[in-house]
């Protein structure tokens, strides 16, 4: 503890704070709001030297890096978006089998109301699927200290642990409560012991069994956990799991005969601090952003307990089923815990207000778009052709009607393929970013390179993770410091797989559209670079 002032943060900073009071040495991630954050702020915070920053080609290599530093003695952070923990889950539902060595945490940025991505996952379905506990702070206030707390608990009970962040949590500023603790230093070896880090079939049930100890001695260590908070009493209850916490917290302060629980726990539960304050209530209404993910344990723990109380949630539409948790839903589930009889369901959702958005004027996809427009018609008109587009800053020209189909990141080429081996009347366009190439893009080039499918790919080369913030990739002549490195030359990597690559510059558009066009009449695959760095990451800032 020290005597100066509270520090006013956001959300994704105390969480940074918090990492940095832990003493990690290894930050890893791929970049996605809204977990960017966190990322950028032990940037800011750092100096080379005290923490390694790497934004790797994906979620699956960043946490198996992560894996690594922590059997090798040092804490290691990893940073993602909710729909990068798909990624990662491979090696996520081994590990938790064998467990860390160091304290290993993985902030997890999930994105109720899809403000910035394409579907609303709840990323604790998948911690439970592979059995990693998973944490979620009330408020910005605790939030530094509970990401230390997570390296404490991982690193005690050899456990990774997932702390789980939303939009609301990331973008609300206050005072920290209290500074983080310190951690004593991490260990700095690798333990040896034979078959210590080994997960194989012929160990598999005593590993998940070892598993299941360890989470029943976390689950009794969240009894007394500081980061719950209880104001308020009554016989009517809200449980609010993570953020919701702090948004809820002032319309019910003053209210005589509502308890108020904000719990960090979205799995395994404090069910030894639950059951009795449950005992308390006649009605519960249990809100957190995402499904009903915590209210369904908690049906199932009234129902082991033999408690009758009324439970409501978004199982229920006593809120919205969908989107983020807004003021309005509060007060319809506010009114449906304080109604006599019946409560009235929610049938509709919030619609986030996310603004339109476009290409930048100086955008070198702007030429680029046009002279593909342009050579499709002169080549048999727009109706001949599908796009197929990615999760990028080519999202900012969906309203121009360019794209027939986009999915998720790095599912361009592979969709792409699908369609140009079974539909025989429209030739197909796959729009492929570079960050998307070098993380996950790149698994469909051997099948490219073997069926020979007519795909016309388009490989948009701006040298950077440019709609996240210019976060560089393998291709990217910059690390995360931006100190300069060589890049990862993509026609490079095409070559090894027997694909030759034209690179253009959309500062032609003449040779820009003649190129287009013959790629569009070839009969077998063609791969076109249209490079040009973006203009606000050019030189790595």
């Amino acid at each position: 503890m020290n005597d100066s002032p509270p520090q006013t943060v956001r959300g994704d900073e105390a969480l940074a704070l918090g990492a940095l009071a832990a003493g990690i040495g290894l930050a890893v991630g791929y970049p996605g709001a809204p977990a960017t954050g966190i990322f950028e702020a032990l940037a800011r915070l750092s100096v080379p030297g005290q923490v390694t920053l790497e934004w790797a080609a994906n979620e699956k290599v960043a946490i198996e890096m992560a894996i690594g530093a922590s059997l090798a003695g040092t804490r290691a952070l990893v940073i993602v978006k909710g729909v990068g923990l798909n990624i990662a889950l491979d090696p996520l539902a081994t590990m938790s089998y064998a467990g860390c060595h160091t304290g290993l945490v993985i902030a997890v940025g999930d994105d109720p109301g899809g403000w910035s991505s394409q579907n609303e996952q709840d990323s604790r379905w998948l911690a439970r699927l592979a059995e990693v506990p998973i944490v979620e702070a009330t408020e910005t206030a605790s939030a530094a200290a509970l990401m230390a707390q997570a390296f404490a608990w991982s690193e005690g009970l050899y456990t990774p642990v997932i702390l789980r962040l939303t939009r609301g949590l990331a973008q609300e500023r206050a005072a920290l409560r209290e500074p983080p603790w310190q951690l004593p230093p991490a260990l700095g070896r690798f333990l040896r012991k034979e078959d210590r880090w080994m997960v194989y079939p012929r160990v598999v049930v005593r590993r998940r069994h070892s598993l299941h100890r360890r989470l029943r001695s976390f689950a009794q260590a969240l009894v007394s956990s500081p980061y719950d908070a209880l104001c308020g009493a009554g016989d009517l209850g809200i449980l609010a799991a993570g953020h919701p916490f702090s948004k809820v917290r002032r319309l019910v302060e003053g209210n005589g005969n509502i308890s108020l629980l904000g719990m960090a726990s979205a799995w395994p539960l404090p069910e030894e601090r639950l059951i009795p304050w449950m005992r308390t209530l006649r009605r519960l209404l249990i809100l957190e952003e995402g499904g009903p993910f915590v209210e369904e344990q908690i049906r199932a723990l009234a129902q082991r307990a033999g408690l009758s109380l009324e439970i409501l949630g978004r199982a229920n539409r006593a809120i919205p089923e969908e989107g983020e948790i807004v003021e309005e839903d509060l007060r319809r589930g506010l009114m449906a815990l304080t109604a006599e009889g019946p409560f009235e369901r929610v049938n509709t959702c919030t619609e986030p207000p996310i603004p339109p958005s476009s290409l930048c004027e100086d955008c070198p996809y702007r030429p680029t778009f046009e002279a593909l427009r342009a050579a499709m018609e002169r080549q048999g008109g727009r109706e001949r052709y599908l796009v197929v587009g990615e999760t990028g800053c080519m999202v900012r020209a969906i309203p121009t009607g360019l794209f027939d189909v986009k999915y998720s990141l790095g599912s361009a080429l592979g969709i792409a393929l699908g369609l140009a081996l079974y539909e025989r009347h429209h030739r197909v366009i796959a729009l492929v970013g570079d960050s998307c190439f070098f993380h996950s893009e790149v698994n469909a080039l051997p099948t490219l390179a073997q069926c020979r499918a007519p795909v016309a790919i388009l490989l948009l080369d701006n040298g950077s993770t440019a709609q996240t913030g210019g976060q560089p990739h393998p291709g990217t002549p910059y690390d995360a410091r931006h100190s300069p490195r060589a890049p990862v030359e993509i026609e490079r990597v095409l070559a090894a797989y027997g694909l030759e690559a034209e690179v253009l510059s959309p500062r032609n558009p003449s040779a820009l559209q003649a190129a287009f066009e013959a790629a569009l009449g070839a009969e077998g695959p063609r791969v076109l670079i249209v490079r040009e760095p973006c203009p606000r990451y050019r030189q790595g800032g």
